[in-house]
């Protein structure tokens, strides 16, 4: 199956969030700033809507103006935004390539089973058309990074007084980033990412692992694949895996298509196979209002909608999945409006059996 020449935006907060309009000034409570503050919006958004532009001019200078405000939260706010438009500007040339963000331990060694996989899963996935996006430091991150070699890769480095510097592969790469803040760094591994490997690794991969699907558990991130990967003969995942069903599924803590948010792998083959199957048919989603949309690679046939509104009519209240195969309007990004899709209205909640309807739409023929 071909690959798509345009990829959907990312999202890290769900388009099924809504905000309220913003209309003329009464964002500061001081009419003179607010005017102001209105006429710059509007003269200088460029192609941007004036209202979000609006919205992020007056929060600054509610915060500049708030007496209680410590210099100290100016500048975590300041260095915040500072972050995420370098790095929204270092992928900007890439939107359109898929990327896989790989987790594991920066004192991992290259004699180490995990590195070796590593830089394996790494090599294979660029030659599959992905690139890599790592923490551009030692251990496992450098083996992601000798894998996929430079011109594929991505180095997002945390600046740490110890342990973590930057590779050699990514030393003097321009698409390597420096970041303060480690919510701003990894708020970016999930907006930029495709698809998410864990290799063996401590405190770090636990944090990035378990906010990972608790971000996905709750429809604050895209649903993607999230695989963890142990080395042929190794139990790291095995192990950590058993800890989740024995104490967590057990206990009632998680539900049981929780699980399915993630994938146990055992080879670098496997794991680039379960990545590309998920991209087999199904390209991305997006939400308008009580409705998602499926965008697809290929269509469905009339047969197969009716196995799928049997066996998920848990997420489709009304029953009314559709396939539209004519332009959409309601697209939000107008490249991918020609693409046939699925519709319905959707019952929020379980974002784990939408990964398991992603999952039926690419096994069906």
């Amino acid at each position: 199956m071909s690959k798509p020449n345009i990829l959907a935006a990312h999202d890290i907060n769900s388009r099924a969030e809504f905000h309220s309009d913003i209309s003329i000034p009464s964002k500061t409570g001081n009419p003179v700033l607010d005017a102001n503050l209105y006429d710059l919006a509007h003269r200088f958004c460029g192609e941007h809507s004036p209202e979000v532009v609006l919205e992020m001019l007056a929060t600054t200078m509610n915060a500049a103006m708030d007496p209680d405000a410590e210099e100290h939260d100016l500048k975590i706010m300041s260095v915040t935004i500072k972050e995420m438009l370098d790095a929204d500007r270092m992928f900007r040339p890439y939107a359109n390539v898929r990327k896989v963000t790989c987790y594991g331990s920066a004192r991992t060694k290259p004699d180490d089973p995990s590195y070796k996989i590593a830089k394996k899963f790494s090599r294979e996935m660029t030659k599959r058309g992905y690139m890599v996006i790592t923490g551009g430091g030692p251990g496992i991150m450098q083996a992601c990074n000798e894998g996929a070699g430079e011109k594929n890769s991505f180095g997002l480095n945390i600046t740490l007084p110890y342990e973590q510097h930057p590779n050699h592969v990514m030393l003097n790469s321009r698409k390597m980033m420096n970041f303060y803040y480690f919510f701003t760094r990894k708020l970016n591994f999930l907006k930029q990412t495709d698809a998410l490997v864990a290799f063996t690794g401590g405190f770090g991969t636990m944090d990035e692992i378990f906010e990972t699907i608790t971000l996905i558990q709750t429809g604050k991130s895209t649903v993607f694949p999230v695989v963890l990967l142990d080395p042929p003969g190794e139990m790291f995942w095995k192990r950590w895996w058993d800890f989740v069903l024995r104490e967590l599924l057990a206990a009632g803590l998680i539900s049981p298509e929780d699980t399915r948010l993630m994938y146990l792998s055992k080879s670098w083959e496997d794991a680039v196979d379960h990545i590309e199957h998920f991209y087999s048919r199904f390209h991305s989603y997006f939400f308008f209002e009580d409705t998602i949309t499926l965008r697809l690679m290929s269509p469905l046939n009339e047969e197969s909608l009716d196995w799928l509104r049997t066996d998920y009519a848990d997420l489709m209240p009304k029953n009314d999945l559709r396939l539209m195969e004519c332009r959409d309007d309601l697209d939000p990004q107008p490249a991918l409006s020609e693409l046939p899709r699925l519709r319905f209205t959707f019952r929020r909640g379980n974002y784990a059996r939408l990964r398991m309807l992603i999952d039926a739409v690419n096994d069906l023929s």
